[in-house]
């Protein structure tokens, strides 16, 4: 008698529910353990390093249409260069402004008068007296400021040029002022290296019409505006800011009117640049680049 041949049973259906309970598990467990990080991208063009020339051919002539402009820090002075030459020095005097934890005070020390103090072993002082840790009084600098010499040559040691400005509070400069020729309402100070201010620089009253670099900023002084005006050193950067307005002003028919790099060493602070930077935008140089100076 013949075996019965017995047909194969049609194959079962894995059971997924262990794998996707295992899952249910795990995704949240991981997605709790991971780390999510903002990244911000900030786009700084660099000028292009130029072909070499490998053969002895006269470099090319610079485009007569375009302006080339520059803008060069050192540690004392600033200067903007075009392709017609160098303006002359901006000179300036480097201030740290410290907010003190002793007596909450802000407070200005040349960063020199800093640096030698701290050599010595001792930090800067409060208004209070208090001396700041040596070891942390860099933490407490809220502000670097560039006050503008007056230089008759490299050798002067120069005097402050002291300018009008609004003020917040606190003898804290905002704007500087300026006449119907875009100068300044500044005089240089008396005494040594000018740091008295000069009595005959008078600051204006309530409705004395007044305005700043800034585009259609002119307007009558309100009472209590002209009660927080101050008068307080020029800022280097304020100084350069006119210049560059300018020639933004003057030059804007040119292809490259609206370019700008600023030329820096590699120990000049990040804050100076930044500085630089947001004044050349404001001047209306859209497009800044950055150099280092000297390569």
């Amino acid at each position: 008698m013949a075996k019965e041949i017995k047909k194969p049973a049609p194959p079962e259906e894995p059971d997924l529910l262990p794998a996707m309970g295992l899952f249910t598990i795990l995704i949240p467990m991981l997605l709790s353990m991971t780390a999510f990080q903002k990244l911000a991208i900030v786009e700084v063009n660099l000028p292009e390093r130029s072909l070499m020339n490998m053969q002895d051919e006269p470099p090319p002539e610079p485009d007569q249409q375009s302006l080339n402009l520059s803008l060069a820090i050192t540690s004392d002075y600033m200067v903007i260069g075009a392709r017609g030459g160098f303006q002359p020095n901006v000179f300036f005097k480097e201030m740290w402004t410290f907010r003190c934890k002793s007596d909450a005070q802000l407070i200005t020390h040349a960063a020199e008068d800093v640096k030698a103090s701290v050599e010595a072993g001792k930090g800067p002082k409060c208004k209070d007296g208090v001396e700041m840790d040596v070891e942390k009084y860099m933490y407490e600098i809220e502000t670097i400021e560039l006050w503008a010499y007056e230089k008759t040559s490299e050798e002067d040691p120069g005097r402050v040029i002291w300018a009008i400005y609004s003020s917040q509070g606190e003898n804290v400069p905002d704007s500087a002022f300026v006449d119907g020729n875009n100068e300044f309402l500044a005089l240089t100070g008396e005494g040594n290296l000018g740091l008295t201010p000069p009595p005959a620089l008078k600051k204006p009253g309530a409705g004395v019409a007044v305005a700043t670099l800034a585009e259609n900023s002119a307007r009558k002084l309100k009472p209590e505006d002209a009660a927080r005006n101050i008068i307080y050193p020029l800022s280097a950067y304020d100084l350069i800011a006119k210049d560059l307005i300018a020639i933004h002003t003057q030059f804007i028919d040119l292809d490259d009117a609206d370019n700008i790099i600023v030329v820096a060493n590699d120990d000049t602070q990040f804050d100076k640049i930044i500085s630089l930077m947001d004044r050349a935008k404001a001047s209306g140089f859209i497009k800044v680049n950055l150099a280092k100076l000297g390569g």
